[in-house]
């Protein structure tokens, strides 16, 4: 029998409101690992979340645009603490 699968790890990230398009448009060809929701276009404001298991390959896709999109995680699911301004969401351990 079949385990259904554990839940999409979620993360949140304050972006440039002009590149949303362009997390889109990165993660867009690889179908099924990651869902973009804009929660506030203005302010740039996204939930990525991420198909169980595939936390690090999304850590290899956007590890290398984290800069251009201007990407700053803002809250931890797991652990309900807002990330301090030292800690970059490529750094971190999606497994936590």
């Amino acid at each position: 029998m079949q385990r259904p699968p554990k839940a999409c790890t979620k993360r949140y990230f304050i972006i440039a409101p002009s590149e949303i398009h362009m997390l889109r448009f990165i993660l867009e060809p690889y179908e099924g690992i990651g869902l973009v929701t804009t929660l506030d276009a203005a302010l740039g404001m996204v939930e990525l979340s991420i198909a169980p298991g595939c936390e690090e390959e999304v850590v290899q896709i956007l590890g290398a645009e984290e800069e251009n999109l201007q990407m700053r995680p803002v809250w931890q699911e797991h652990s309900g603490k807002p990330f301090t301004s030292e800690e970059s969401w490529v750094s971190m351990s999606f497994n936590s």
